[in-house]
């Protein structure tokens, strides 16, 4: 028979209590969904309600083994572990701080870690045979960590799902996943929001108006209203639960009523470029573009696809190139590299006659000069434009999620120069090959006239027969 013990909330004085109404929730639903997540801002016990969850799954299901941790151990350590022991109580066997692990009277395990996306990480989470995890604030977490702790949901007895905590953090994966397919996924992605403070209202003064107003009305008002000094896109977040959180883009000045428009047949003569990023377990992007006389660009095509094969990708890009248009093909140049075999990339390109000229990949330049053209004028013209809202979701995704890294500093606090987070950017790569070339470019073209018969090209033309730039 199971040790009758009290497993929840506790007030000042260490007494049982009650949940707010979003932690009942929490628990009420865990396991009806296969991952449920509370996302939102300070104060509404968010950490709470996730490690009550931990410890009750391992306490009333005999031999779980659960996962838990933060992006950086030492912050889970220094925080949400000592909650979770806090919670535990006498439910705990042993505590091994040098192994990570935590172990039960009832047979039952929890490990924590360090939830980075390395090598070792990965692997070890792919060793356990999980019967939950839950991660603090998954919007550190790369998702690679959350899709290998998925995979490894199969310990028969349990409830096999996971629950986490987060801030908003922008159109990150975490978004994606949660709140903008939480109607199509509500079987798999479940999603709680807490708020500090309600927008609308003015900072309270009395205890009353946190009643009213604040998703845990034992919070202080004057806690509350210091909280609504910080700058206002702290606040959005981190009071809030906003999760249109645009500080730190690269590109703010992106609009799409004012970068998308209507698709038009793009004029034959017009200068057209192939510009292709490469990947396989990344996406392989090949943007489809064109300028008119004036330099500006139009985007009027994409191929955006994932562990698809050159010889796949080149029937794709054959099948959608204008007829009559002579293109221009700038490519990654790591994909001149020599492999292993003696091979690049680029010759097996060029076995379907299409030949790569390695694009300029100078970054800062490169993301200041895509700004530009991104940048209206005074009468709102822009030098770049996309056709096909629907068609460009990939890069329509990747420029209103593109930011910059975090500021660092070096010797003597100076601040090293600014970088983009180097993640989801394989069409915003395209962009800026594509803007550099249209910029720099001073002298003709050597093009391939794509207008011909293909059965010739394939059958009698090799690289450096003038079918193509490289």
């Amino acid at each position: 028979m199971k040790e009758n013990i009290y497993i929840g909330y506790t007030d000042e004085d260490g007494s049982p209590s009650e949940p707010l109404p979003h932690q009942e929730d929490y628990h009420l639903y865990t396991g009806h969904a296969k991952h449920h997540l509370m996302a939102g801002s300070l104060g509404t016990g968010k950490t709470d309600a996730m490690c009550v969850e931990a410890v009750k799954q391992s306490v009333e299901i005999d031999g779980n083994l659960g996962l838990m941790g933060r992006k950086v151990l030492d912050a889970f350590k220094k925080s949400t572990l000592l909650q979770l022991l806090d919670i535990a109580g006498d439910t705990v066997r042993k505590h091994r701080p040098v192994d990570h692990l935590i172990e039960f009277k009832n047979g039952s395990r929890i490990i924590y870690m360090a939830l980075d996306d390395s090598r070792d990480a990965i692997q070890r989470i792919k060793s356990l045979n999980l019967g939950f995890f839950a991660f603090d604030q998954l919007e550190e977490v790369p998702e690679n960590t959350f899709i290998a702790a998925s995979g490894q949901l199969r310990r028969k007895g349990s409830l096999r799902c996971s629950f986490h905590t987060c801030n908003p953090a922008g159109h990150n994966w975490v978004w994606k996943k949660f709140v903008k397919n939480k109607n199509r996924n509500s079987k798999h992605f479940r999603l709680i929001e807490t708020r500090t403070w309600t927008p609308e209202a003015e900072a309270p003064t009395t205890e009353a108006e946190v009643r009213a107003y604040s998703d845990n009305p034992y919070l202080p008002p004057d806690y509350i209203a210091e909280l609504l000094t910080m700058p206002q896109a702290w606040v959005r977040r981190y009071v809030y639960c906003n999760w249109d959180d645009f500080a730190g883009l690269v590109y703010p000045m992106f609009e799409e009523k004012v970068h998308f428009v209507k698709p038009w047949n793009v004029p034959s003569w017009y200068n057209h470029y192939l510009v292709y990023d490469y990947g396989y377990k990344n996406p392989s992007a090949i943007l489809f573009a064109a300028t008119d006389d004036e330099g500006k660009i139009y985007v009027y095509n994409l191929i955006y696809e994932v562990e698809t094969s050159i010889s796949t990708l080149a029937s794709m890009v054959k099948e959608r190139m204008y007829k009559g248009a002579r293109y221009t093909c700038l490519a990654d140049p790591s994909i001149m590299r020599t492999e292993r075999d003696g091979m690049t990339i680029a010759d097996e390109w060029s076995d379907y006659g299409i030949y790569w000229e390695p694009a300029k990949n100078d970054k800062r330049a490169g993301y200041d000069r895509v700004g530009r053209y991104l940048s209206p004028d005074d009468d709102g013209y822009c030098k770049l434009a996309f056709f096909d809202i629907a068609q460009m979701e990939p890069l329509r995704e990747e420029i209103i999620d593109f930011k910059w890294k975090e500021l660092k500093y070096g010797h003597g606090d100076r601040p090293l120069f600014e970088e983009a987070v180097k993640v989801g950017d394989h069409a915003m790569d395209c962009l800026r090959y594509l803007v550099h070339y249209v910029e720099d470019s001073r002298k003709p073209h050597k093009i391939v006239d794509w207008g011909l018969d293909w059965y010739q090209l394939m059958s009698g033309r090799k690289k450096g027969s003038g079918w193509m730039s490289v």
